[in-house]
């Protein structure tokens, strides 16, 4: 009598299902490393479904007897299951990594209730709830004045084409999203922002994250902020932000009172010199993240934070520069490429910042000196174990990158 391999549960369902993400893993490989013939997965599959095509009879323990009841009750997870991988491509963690997982490792609203939202009413209210959620994004929802508020133990997924949009390009009316002092524990995945362009009046930005800590931004496109795409400040820690995509489709409106003419500015990473409280904070992980076309500065630009920036693509064809280095500014960057910027760094620090370079590329890049090591700079405390070379990355991160999940409703 054929047995089922001990462990694996009533009528082999648990080893069917091992051999079928076995089998989708194989195939992955073979798509994207085309050096692995079809031969391997044609292989792979006859040796798999060979032991698991059939129901092997089972003899049960003997503290253990059939229960159809039982069984009947052991269905597949709701939809999504926890480990559902969107569409994701073989390099991509499909988790946070680096510095969102040093002290804790975010897990959003995982164990609570999904909510679909539609409006932005609904949005604030998910956002506020005190029980942990996964939020749902369908559809365009219109903003018409920022959602500000202490964000706590949520997952934010935006459905395939769904869009978070403020059409206004004014002080107090511009910006989408700002978490406050004390957000915690948020998860924000493949969520389109989209503003109505630049204009340097001191506005808002599409998101904003003030004092909150263990936070994972993943698959989201950053369109057209009018302040910024994407700040961070007040001793915001512990953060990831991956495979993201940041552009600017609309020109930037001249004669605002900030004083620049094109404010197309996306990232800042430390809101002032002043802040020192922002000292041994700031802590991120950017990876896979593309910086495309119409990002003029701040991709980022950083103040006392340790910032690592891994496998990203800068390619804007109106850079003046990449990577912005103030006070005390400590950065790392490693396997990423520079293509078309004036400078690739801008040290105004005063001699506090740090810059180290490894394995990146750089062409055509106005000054050859925007891109040396200044001083020392630190090594991130853990491994990223998901990198690819320099010459991998425009192909991978310009595919990939951006809200390409293929996230599904929940049933």
């Amino acid at each position: 009598m054929e047995h089922e391999p001990k462990g694996f549960g009533a009528n082999g369902k648990l080893y069917r299902f091992f051999c079928t993400h076995i089998l989708l893993f194989v195939k992955r490989i073979c798509r994207f490393q085309p050096h692995i013939s079809a031969f391997v997965w044609v292989l792979c599959t006859c040796l798999l479904l060979s032991n698991c095509s059939s129901d092997p009879e089972i003899i049960p323990d003997d503290d253990e007897t059939e229960n159809p009841a039982e069984d009947s009750e052991t269905e597949e997870p709701e939809f999504p299951a926890e480990d559902e991988d969107y569409g994701t491509c073989v390099y991509d963690a499909n988790a946070p990594i680096g510095f969102a997982t040093v002290e804790s490792t975010p897990t959003g609203g995982a164990g609570g209730t999904h909510r679909i939202v539609t409006t932005a009413n609904e949005l604030r209210s998910a956002l506020s709830s005190s029980e942990p959620l996964i939020i749902y994004i369908k559809g365009e929802i219109e903003v018409t004045s920022m959602i500000q508020m202490q964000v706590i133990n949520k997952t934010i997924l935006g459905l395939p084409g769904s869009v978070l949009t403020n059409p206004n390009r004014t002080a107090n009316g511009s910006g989408i999203l700002y978490f406050r002092q004390g957000s915690n524990n948020i998860i924000m995945r493949n969520v389109t922002f989209k503003s109505a362009g630049a204009y340097d009046v001191d506005g808002r930005d599409n998101l904003c994250i003030h004092g909150t800590t263990n936070i994972w931004i993943d698959h989201c496109d950053f369109q057209d902020g009018v302040d910024g795409n994407f700040d961070c400040r007040s001793a915001s820690d512990n953060i990831a932000v991956t495979w993201c995509r940041f552009r600017y489709l609309i020109e930037p409106l001249a004669g605002g009172s900030g004083g620049s003419d094109d404010h197309r500015f996306s990232n800042l990473w430390g809101s002032s010199d002043n802040e020192t409280s922002d000292r041994g904070h700031l802590k991120t992980t950017f990876q896979y993240c593309w910086w495309d076309e119409g990002c003029r500065e701040r991709m980022p630009r950083v103040r006392f934070g340790q910032i690592h920036i891994a496998n990203c693509l800068y390619n804007s064809s109106v850079a003046n520069y990449c990577i912005g280095l103030g006070v005390e500014a400590d950065v790392y960057v490693e396997n990423t490429v520079f293509n078309g910027a004036r400078r690739a760094s801008d040290d105004r620090s005063d001699g506090t910042a740090a810059i180290r370079f490894d394995g990146c590329s750089f062409s055509d890049i106005a000054q050859n000196d925007s891109y040396t090591d200044i001083s020392t700079a630190f090594t991130p405390p853990y491994t990223l174990t998901n990198t690819i070379p320099a010459e991998q990355v425009k192909e991978v991160v310009s595919t990939y990158a951006g809200a390409t999940l293929t996230i599904s409703e929940p049933q």
